[in-house]
């Protein structure tokens, strides 16, 4: 029974070894990555939403942010993009920041090909080719990384970010209160706040989401919160 718990605990400790070096958006050892902005006393926050463009959803979130003024930061996926380049035109349109999530948000692609490069590539001429000039921003998906992903990355001028998801609960869907009470109470100042108007390569379902964002803006502005744009945090171009 004593050598069980000692095995299971070795593979607990293993696996959050893995999760720490690869996955956690605070790990710099793989290489440099941005998880937050700097300027802790300040009460600002960035809201990035992933994996769009994802319709209805993408737009109602547009919606929003235009009714309480608010530019945010969107990180879709390549093949989304080229199914729906009218709805990542309305991001552009509306003053948000457009950054690269990979081309298909392969979950074994950057165990197969560690580079990524064809992933990154793909996705960041999808997006020229949209807004006219190449992103600056890149977030690798579910944050997971290596060193020749991140080497790549700096090789084609973008800069690595990952960030707090607002709720590991949202991915299935749970209540718009539930996903809202995560979101308030994972924000900092300087937080990098993570939603999804898509999921991965695909659509689906996001009114939680949507309900979600119509709780989190207003009591963040009430708790003093100003909204900026991913590159307004970290003060780059």
């Amino acid at each position: 029974m004593f050598e069980l718990i000692i095995i299971i605990l070795l593979i607990i400790f293993l696996i959050s070894v893995v999760y720490y070096i690869f996955f956690s958006p605070k790990s710099q050892l793989l290489g440099k990555v941005f998880y937050r902005g700097n300027q802790l006393d300040k009460k600002v926050v960035a809201l990035t939403f992933d994996d769009g463009p994802n319709e209805p959803y993408t737009s109602q979130i547009l919606d929003i942010l235009r009714r309480f003024n608010i530019k945010a930061t969107f990180f879709p996926v390549g093949e989304n993009i080229a199914r729906d380049r009218e709805t990542l035109k309305k991001i552009i349109d509306a003053g948000h920041i457009i950054g690269n999530h990979s081309y298909s948000h392969a979950l074994f692609a950057p165990i197969f090909t560690p580079s990524f490069k064809k992933q990154i590539s793909m996705a960041q001429q999808l997006i020229t080719d949209a807004i006219g000039k190449p992103p600056t921003l890149f977030r690798p998906p579910w944050f997971f990384r290596t060193t020749a992903m991140l080497k790549t990355a700096r090789t084609l001028g973008l800069i690595t970010i990952t960030g707090t998801f607002a709720s590991y609960w949202e991915v299935f869907k749970v209540s718009p209160q539930k996903i809202a009470k995560d979101a308030i109470r994972n924000t900092r100042p300087g937080t990098i706040l993570v939603f999804h108007d898509g999921y991965n390569n695909k659509g689906t379902e996001r009114t939680k989401t949507v309900e979600a964002m119509q709780i989190v803006i207003p009591q963040l502005l009430k708790a003093g919160y100003k909204f900026v744009t991913v590159p307004q945090l970290l003060k780059i171009e």
